[in-house]
């Protein structure tokens, strides 16, 4: 029984309070208890599919460690393109990574993205 229905329950009178509150309580420990475990990326082009699967885990350590080995490429050594990536690396906080991981571990399998253009798909999903 979803929320909706608890909630429509008590306002009729069919169950009280703190039946309703039971309720609505084990419903957030299901949500709670489906986690999560993997980014999944299908990426289709044509007849070809490459799937990759990253661990949750992985992702903010591989963010952290991504951000401390391009700041160790020497400034005269950067193209255009890798002092863009560096910019846009200063601007993400690691704790704004970790919320985002943090916040898949909560999903249950779901799709997250989906892009097509031509014959080429990317379907990106929590698994």
């Amino acid at each position: 029984m979803d929320d909706i229905e608890i909630l429509e329950k008590l306002d009729k009178g069919q169950i009280d309070f703190n039946e309703a509150f039971t309720l609505m309580k084990k419903n957030r420990e299901a949500i709670n208890t489906a986690k999560g475990h993997f980014l999944k990326v299908n990426i289709k082009d044509g007849e070809r599919c490459f799937p990759i699967v990253i661990p949750l885990f992985l992702i903010n350590s591989g963010f952290s460690l991504g951000k401390a080995i391009v700041r160790l490429i020497p400034k005269d050594k950067r193209n255009d393109k890798l002092e863009e990536v560096c910019r846009i690396l200063d601007k993400i906080e690691g704790r704004d990574i970790k919320r985002l991981v943090d916040a898949l571990r909560r999903c249950k399998a779901h799709p997250l993205v989906r892009v097509e253009d031509g014959n080429t798909l990317v379907d990106i999903s929590v698994i």
